[in-house]
């Protein structure tokens, strides 16, 4: 490498770096917004961001051979799957009540 691109490397892998850091950022401060389920959503969508940003300059996928591209997808595909068997998993549920709470129709002093 010469050092025209040893400087471009190493200002790269900076800005990359400062993106993290403003994306670590954003993740706390939406965590004193009230948003609701809307919280878990940005968060998750963050949280992607700055794994595909490691995944593409700090592990080189880009520019990587054939056999770490697969092995990534494989791994992507493993996560969505178990996202989705959760998923299906928490839908299916039925919602019971604790057998110490009492019914919805007794209201208690105050």
């Amino acid at each position: 490498m010469t050092t025209e691109e040893t400087r471009h490397e190493y200002r790269r892998s900076i800005l990359v770096w400062v993106a993290l850091m403003i994306l670590l950022l954003l993740t706390f401060g939406s965590a004193w917004l009230k948003l609701g389920a809307w919280n878990g959503v940005i968060n998750l969508a963050i949280a992607a961001a700055k794994a595909a940003l490691v995944a593409v300059f700090f592990m080189r996928l880009r520019c990587a051979g054939a056999a770490p591209r697969i092995a990534a997808a494989a791994a992507l595909l493993t996560l969505a799957l178990l996202f989705g068997l959760s998923h299906a998993d928490y839908a299916t549920r039925a919602v019971q009540r604790a057998p110490w709470q009492p019914p919805p129709s007794q209201h208690w002093p105050h």
